[in-house]
């Protein structure tokens, strides 16, 4: 007789199950760790919050996300264009800013920090992915893949150790990412929503043409031209940028079918642009509130200091030339933001072009650092030069990581982290009686509360969203502390002022006899006042 056997000696062995992937592992627990990195600081802003005040939940650029706050509240009431409410004049909508606006008609309700962290951290790992997708393009073996990701997504120059104006012999150069944020992928996933999502669009326009090179699935083209209409939507030079660099590659690499993909993608951006220009002619007040380009300081600054590590590799990589084949498209994305953001003419509005140019730089390096270890004999010494290199090129990204920690622990931005409790109890309660046609006037600190958190619009809020926000500010300084009570009066006519918000006890103290106000609400040492019909 046979002995029987226990069953489940007889069951084959199950497979696996993969919860990513194949090769997504490594750079999704990667991205997964830097995302998180990035909400300690809010506790840490939310815990320490001083008396009397209380946290906005924004710590990195916390005056720009008041402005997208304020964006979500109006398409959660039904906007489709962009109306400034951080200045006084009334302005015809345009199309500008529909990533916050439209989807605001769905989400809008829970406009507010939360949304802004959820989309933030949505927007990083979209772009993450992007990097990596890019990255997987151009590169097959493994560990290659990997020094690339770290080269792009961390990469970064020496700006934070030297001083802000450089001296070198007739020369006075400045690091790019020390004036403007955003060169570095890990200081971008720190920042508003719309800028990783804005790279992750740009990332996978240029996936999409590299994926060209073997077949032209319809899907693929609908979603690479989709790409750069939404990438246009956020910053149009970063699509014109995206379709040079295709079609400068694909002319170069003989690729018929991504020069038509760069051709398409070249026609689809034709009317938004016309619309752009004609809002230039006829009516260029309401430009003057979007600022186009930043301070990116100089070439040496740029293509030195910032990408010390990556330049010098890349250098290592055109000597041995090993920078070629499709390489040469992230290297025509390098030059075509160097020339957009220094040529004379067009760098005043092409200027913001320099957005993660870590990847560009990363992926252009990777070659020169293998370059490198091959030419060393003994594996330690390839793993010392490997991790030096690493460490020293993700010094600028480990820092943008870090910089949100100092800020909050040390409340470097006290006036846009917190808010006056008083203040937000008052706006609170004048929110469902204000709507866009009304005018608040309050110090220029005060300002970007207001369209957040209610409505109306502010006299004078945001410095870049105001009109004159510099000869606004004063005025409203001198309404405060030294206009007469006739002049005081003119100064609200002229400028359609409906409700004065005052936070300073003097200031209630003196504005309360004016008898061109009427008190309506006080809080603590807050005061709402009505101008008077």
């Amino acid at each position: 007789m046979a002995l029987a056997r226990r069953q489940w000696d007889a069951l084959p062995a199950a497979p696996r199950t993969r919860l990513l992937p194949q090769g997504w592992r490594w750079p999704a627990v990667f991205g997964g760790v830097l995302c998180l990195l990035t909400v300690p600081p809010i506790l840490l802003a939310a815990l320490g919050a001083p008396s009397g005040r209380v946290f906005s939940g924004y710590v990195v650029i916390a005056r720009d996300a008041y402005v997208y706050q304020a964006m979500g509240r109006a398409g959660w009431h039904g906007a489709w264009l962009f109306h400034p409410a951080y200045t006084s004049e009334s302005l015809p909508g345009i199309l500008l800013y529909p990533w916050y606006l439209w989807p605001a008609h769905l989400v809008g309700w829970a406009s507010g920090p939360w949304l802004y962290h959820l989309s933030r951290l949505t927007a990083a790992a979209a772009l993450l992915a992007a990097v990596w997708l890019l990255i997987r393009e151009l590169f097959r073996p493994r560990l290659l893949r990997r020094w690339a990701f770290i080269l792009c997504v961390l990469g970064g120059g020496v700006g934070a150790l030297l001083p802000n104006d450089l001296r070198l012999g007739p020369l006075i150069t400045r690091a790019t990412e020390m004036s403007s944020p955003g060169s570095s992928v890990a200081d971008i996933i720190s920042m508003a929503p719309h800028l990783p999502w804005a790279l992750a669009l740009m990332c996978w326009t240029i996936v999409v043409a590299l994926r060209l090179r073997h077949a032209a699935p319809r899907p693929l083209l609908a979603s690479g031209l989709l790409a750069v209409v939404g990438l246009q939507l956020i910053y149009p030079q970063l699509a014109l940028l995206a379709v040079i660099a295709i079609g400068g590659w694909s002319l170069a690499r003989g690729r018929r079918r991504a020069l038509w993909f760069a051709i398409g993608s070249g026609l689809v951006q034709v009317p938004y642009l016309g619309y752009l220009l004609w809002v230039w002619q006829t009516t260029p007040a309401i430009l003057r509130v979007i600022r186009p380009a930043l301070e990116v300081g100089d070439p040496f600054g740029f293509l030195v200091l910032s990408h010390l590590v990556a330049t010098g590799l890349i250098f290592i990589a055109v000597v041995s030339r090993r920078l070629r084949g499709d390489l040469l498209l992230p290297a025509l994305w390098i030059v075509g933001m160097t020339v957009f953001m220094f040529a004379p003419g067009i760098s005043g509005t092409l200027g913001r072009s320099f957005m993660a140019s870590s990847v560009p730089f990363g992926l252009c390096a990777t070659p020169g650092l293998l370059v490198v270890l091959r030419r060393l004999r003994t594996v330690r010494w390839r793993r010392r030069v490997l991790a030096s290199t690493l460490a020293a090129s993700s010094f600028f990204g480990l820092f943008s990581l870090a910089q949100p920690y100092w800020i909050a622990a040390f409340r470097l931005d006290p006036n846009a982290e917190y808010e006056s409790r008083a203040e937000a109890a008052l706006l609170a309660r004048l929110a469902p009686h204000v709507s866009a046609h009304d005018v608040v006037l309050t110090t220029y600190l005060d300002g970007i509360f207001v369209p957040a958190q209610t409505d109306a619009r502010v006299f004078v809020g945001h410095p870049e969203m105001t009109i004159d926000a510099a000869r606004k500010s004063a005025q409203a300084l001198r309404f405060f502390s030294g206009m007469s009570g006739t002049e005081g009066a003119a100064f609200l006519t002229a400028n359609g002022i409906d409700y004065v918000l005052v936070t300073d006890p003097g200031f209630v103290e003196r504005l309360s006899a004016d008898p061109s106000l009427r008190l309506t609400d006080h809080e603590g040492e807050a005061a709402l006042f009505r101008v008077a019909s």
